[in-house]
């Protein structure tokens, strides 16, 4: 196939510039400026249209098996193709069983059967539960099959407990001498737990029911900044294996990006849209569809994100896609309504919209926030990330004269619940690619009258990149 006309972020430019893109089988063989239409060669004319990388999710919970009422793989796939999101990587704890074991993840490969649409790849899991037995054997069996491992400081899950401050050190070095990333949901359970019981102590004191600043305060910005300057001291000279995730108080990147003393090359960590886009003050109109863990911080602590995000100081961006269906979502109170939101299909969308066109973001920027430097921190940067030959065909279309509204109902995830309802965003993805095959088409959409008639490729056929690239 050879695509013309384009207006493509090419590595080697700092702004957009119209190229044409020569595709074979699954490849991207040929990018210049005019390219001749081969004989026979099918030619997609794609005049005022804007090609980028195709986004990378690097957080996402696809909850399969277990938890399949709240999402699986076909429908969470979906919905980051529509988003112009091409590969995910699913996270290790939402499942049952966990993927704490060599066994656990053979079971999970098998539920999950041949179901994605876009390409992904799994991390292995640490739980506080069984330290010992993933320091002396699990660890070192899933690291050929998982792109890093993930651990929390403070855990809801019975099945997948939180890890102390030794054992996470102990972990973090075993993940470093495997040459695997550890990833840490870092909120300071010192600071979390007892905050939650005086919250609840406090509606009961003033005679009412629990609010959301009440959620808000029992997991304050103090209890992340904390959480990072542990995991930063835990770390030592293995920083450079230390990933933490969704971070949303601005104080905790730049300790991140800082580093301590003598550690070298240094820690990473990832925000998500919901950090961007709100402030705990939007939880009197959102309600239930903001609630994540960590929440959404004060105002202010957004444009703060921006910037960090911008000067690489923040590394790339993650859904943290987790949605879950009303009966969860809505039980009426801020205690017991499920935290998460189904973000893989607004990544992207979002990003472009108010980071790219806004101009918080500069075309380098966005795609190393959206697919460049996830693919570089997962060893994936030798065929996903980046517009030139010999990488995946791996694009997004985008149309920046159209926009579109944010709706749940046609997200195609199995969760409609989002906070960004009803959102106007620049820019449409108008089509989305995987290795040279259309995954998405909102033409046909369009034309249907139906989302998930937009989806053009068959379940099954996103591959597992740790087996293909690792």
């Amino acid at each position: 196939m050879l695509i013309k006309n384009a207006v493509c972020a090419l590595p080697l430019d700092d702004v957009p510039v119209r190229a044409d893109i020569r595709i074979r089988g699954e490849k991207i063989i040929e990018v210049a400026l005019h390219l001749t239409e081969g004989s026979g060669e099918e030619v997609l004319d794609a005049q005022n249209l804007e090609i980028f990388p195709g986004g990378i999710d690097p957080h996402v919970h696809f909850d399969e098996p277990g938890f399949t009422h709240r999402e699986d793989f076909l429908h969470g796939s979906m919905a980051a193709a529509r988003g112009g999101v091409t590969s995910v990587i699913d996270m290790p704890c939402t499942s049952l069983p966990p993927v704490t074991t060599l066994d656990n993840l053979r079971t999970k490969l098998a539920a999950m059967g041949n179901r994605s649409v876009v390409d992904f790849a799994l991390y292995g899991g640490i739980s506080g539960h069984r330290i010992e037995e993933a320091l002396a054997v699990d660890m070192e069996a899933l690291a050929p099959f998982v792109v890093g491992f993930k651990c929390y400081f403070i855990s809801g899950m019975e099945s997948f407990t939180a890890v102390d401050h030794y054992g996470f050190g102990r972990a973090l070095e075993m993940a470093a001498s495997l040459g695997r990333p550890l990833l840490v949901h870092a909120e300071d359970p010192g600071i979390v737990i007892p905050a939650s019981a005086a919250m609840r102590k406090r509606a009961v004191v003033e005679n009412r029911d629990a609010t959301w600043a009440d959620y808000c305060d029992s997991r304050p910005e103090s209890a992340e900044l904390s959480a990072v300057a542990s995991a930063l001291a835990c770390a030592g000279a293995n920083a450079h294996a230390l990933h933490i995730v969704h971070v949303g108080t601005a104080e905790a990147a730049e300790l991140v990006s800082a580093g301590l003393p003598g550690q070298g090359r240094g820690a990473t960590c990832e925000t998500c849209p919901h950090y961007l886009a709100f402030s705990r003050d939007d939880f009197e109109t959102c309600l239930s569809s903001l609630k994540t863990a960590p929440p959404v911080k004060s105002a202010g602590q957004a444009n703060r994100l921006w910037k960090l995000l911008a000067e690489g100081k923040i590394s790339f961006a993650a859904s943290d896609h987790a949605p879950a269906p009303p009966h969860e979502k809505q039980t009426g109170s801020p205690w017991t309504d499920y935290g998460g939101i189904p973000g893989t299909g607004t990544l992207l969308p979002y990003l472009y919209s108010e980071g790219y066109r806004q101009k918080k973001l500069d075309m380098r920027a966005f795609v190393r926030v959206t697919s460049g430097a996830a693919a570089e921190r997962y060893g994936l940067a030798g065929a996903k990330g980046s517009l030139r030959p010999g990488m995946d065909a791996d694009l997004v279309f985008i149309d920046p004269r159209m926009s579109h509204n944010v709706r749940g109902g046609e997200l195609l995830s199995r969760g409609t619940i989002t906070p960004f309802e009803g959102m106007v965003l620049n820019g449409s993805v108008r089509m989305t690619m995987v290795r040279g095959r259309f995954v998405w088409l909102a033409a046909e959409a369009e034309r249907r009258g139906n989302a998930e008639d937009g989806i053009r490729v068959e379940a099954g056929y996103g591959k597992n990149l740790v087996w293909g690239y690792m």
